[in-house]
């Protein structure tokens, strides 16, 4: 199976829940519904921004 790369550079909050990465962000202007991805899914995560918080 092919896992993906995720490239973080905005500022953003991420979680997880029920094995998911949940993605907010939250600390933009503009509210979007939160984003989710399985876990197993991903190789790499790339964090880009110092503004990105994670739990």
């Amino acid at each position: 199976m092919i896992k993906r790369t995720l490239y973080f550079g905005s500022p953003c909050y991420l979680s997880t829940k029920l094995n998911q990465l949940v993605i907010s962000q939250t600390l933009l202007k503009n509210d979007t519904a939160p984003s989710s991805i399985p876990i197993e899914d991903i190789g790499v995560l790339v964090l880009d921004n110092h503004q990105i918080c994670f739990t």
